[in-house]
């Protein structure tokens, strides 16, 4: 096997173990209550943006090594994610004034007062 199969069969174990995780997840969550499900619908769609990340991801043999390390690596990766957080609220904070400030120039040149 060369370098290039190697690495991009750790990189494939490594995806795979992630969509394990993932399914491992899925399926206790089944077990819970539809209210109990809500309250944690963003750790939901987090931990499947991250496996989604791992999908495509191309990391060298050593670091998918070091990855793997990680006894529960899909929860590592979220309680990091929720240490970092407030960029993602500054994106939607951002996207929210970038769409209003779009609406009001659109309605002011729908009435004619800005052209």
């Amino acid at each position: 096997m060369n370098y290039q199969e190697y690495r991009q069969s750790l990189n494939q174990k490594l995806a795979e173990r992630v969509e394990r995780e993932l399914a491992d997840f899925r399926e206790d969550i089944l077990s819970k209550s539809p209210q109990e499900i809500y309250d944690i619908a963003y750790q939901i769609t987090i931990k499947s943006d991250i496996a989604k990340c791992f999908s495509d991801a191309d990391y060298s043999p050593q670091a998918a090594k070091y990855l793997m390390k990680s006894s529960n690596l899909l929860q590592d990766i979220y309680e990091e994610w929720l240490g970092r957080e407030d960029s993602h609220m500054n994106e939607l904070r951002q996207t929210v004034a970038n769409f209003k400030s779009y609406m009001v120039k659109t309605e002011k040149i729908l009435s004619g007062k800005e052209r």
